[in-house]
């Protein structure tokens, strides 16, 4: 099943959230749910998200529905603050390939988590379908995947499969694509999840309301949903009302230590990889994550409404249009990664110029965000990472 050789597939072609193909949906479904299927193991991206983790869950409940064992291929530890229980899903714990396996919400090998990467390989691509909504990394999975690089999140493209299959969501899967959908639509601006007091409100950005396929598949579910099943939503999402004073701390200090280019074009910042602060705060979290998204939203939007920025900063930043942050994972990996926001949509750009700088970078994302890493922790190592992004940040200049 290849999908992109399909004929009816152009290659050049963006669905934009539209409706997926019928016959993509009927070979998925013939595929999984053929009686020969026992078990499937769904695998979610490295650093799970809200979306890769929702996208995960109702897949898997859809699977289950019709009688398939499934496992769920994510890391525990990182679902920690996520919108999942994992009491409710059977946590893959061995080396043996399930009858089929399905890959939501990334292609690339650098976002298959390390502790799956044998597993991975040992699956013949035949067994292998994936639902993804980033573009093609430069060293995509084996198997077989659905690609819709215009849609802003893999819950939106499954959504569009749940409505090809003509199947009615519960009230518990549509508040799952509902929750990984507002956190990528937030992430991409989108939406903005205004807290008045402790009153939840969303704000519909212009770039939302022009993307008449992106709003069509946000609002199918918003509409689905009560006031109260969606203020359970954004209150989960909104990390950044309930930080420890640890996490206040790190917020303060981050947008204290800005960085910028010479060109003035990138800011960034640089976590040491043996920082005791990011330590104790645990490190990658979704505080932590929110912490860091904030600060390479805000500033590469020009939007200097920080407490923490003074007026000697804030003229450094006025021309910045791309923000980089840097950071360990975790105390027991060698990753030593990085995440982008552009507000020219010069991130794959940006990570290219650098991979010719230092090919140890594996990277990949949108046009307008993105991340990678490398497998190093060495100071001589995240320091030559760091050089390579901040050079590299000379292509803005043609792009600003």
């Amino acid at each position: 099943m290849n999908y992109e050789n399909m004929d009816y597939i152009n290659a050049n072609i963006s669905f934009c959230a539209k409706p997926i193909p019928r016959k993509i949906i009927n070979k998925t479904k013939q595929e999984l749910l053929n009686p020969n299927v026992d078990t499937v193991d769904i695998y979610c991206h490295t650093s799970a998200d809200e979306d890769t983790i929702n996208s995960a869950k109702v897949f898997g409940n859809w699977l289950m529905s019709n009688g398939k064992k499934v496992n769920i291929c994510v890391a525990e530890k990182e679902t920690k603050d996520l919108y999942f229980n994992p009491k409710d899903y059977n946590i893959k714990q061995n080396c043996e390939p399930a009858t089929k396996s399905v890959v939501l919400d990334f292609n690339a090998k650098e976002r298959l988590p390390q502790i799956y990467s044998t597993l991975y390989e040992n699956t013949r691509a035949s067994n292998i379908i994936g639902y993804d909504h980033h573009k093609k990394g430069d060293n995509i999975l084996k198997g077989d995947f659905y690609i819709d690089d215009s849609a802003k999140s893999c819950c939106g493209v499954l959504t569009r499969f749940f409505e090809g299959l003509g199947e009615k969501l519960s009230k518990k899967d549509a508040k799952s694509l509902f929750c990984g959908m507002v956190s990528d639509y937030k992430k991409s601006e989108l939406l903005k999840v205004v807290n008045n007091n402790g009153k939840y409100s969303i704000i519909k950005t212009d770039k939302l309301l022009n993307d008449k396929n992106s709003l069509e598949v946000f609002e199918k579910l918003e509409n689905s949903l009560s006031k109260k099943d969606k203020t359970d939503i954004y209150k989960h999402l909104d990390p950044l009302s309930r930080l420890t004073n640890d996490e206040k701390l790190l917020r303060k200090r981050l947008f204290e230590n800005i960085c910028v280019s010479e060109n003035g074009k990138l800011a960034y910042v640089a976590i040491s990889p043996n920082d005791k602060l990011w330590e104790e705060v645990g490190m990658d979290t979704s505080a932590t994550s929110e912490i860091l998204k904030e600060l390479r939203v805000k500033l590469s939007t020009n939007d200097f409404g920080i407490e923490h920025l003074n007026e000697e900063q804030k003229e450094k930043l006025k021309n910045v249009d791309t923000v980089i942050a840097f950071y360990r994972k975790s105390s027991d990996s060698n990753e030593y990664r990085m995440s982008i926001h552009s507000r020219s949509n010069s991130a794959i750009k940006l990570i290219e110029r650098a991979k010719e700088l230092n090919p140890d970078i594996k990277a990949g994302g949108h046009a307008d965000r993105a991340g990678g890493f490398i497998s190093s922790v060495e100071e001589k190592d995240t320091k030559k990472f760091i050089r390579a992004f901040v050079k590299a940040s000379e292509i803005l200049d043609d792009v600003c």
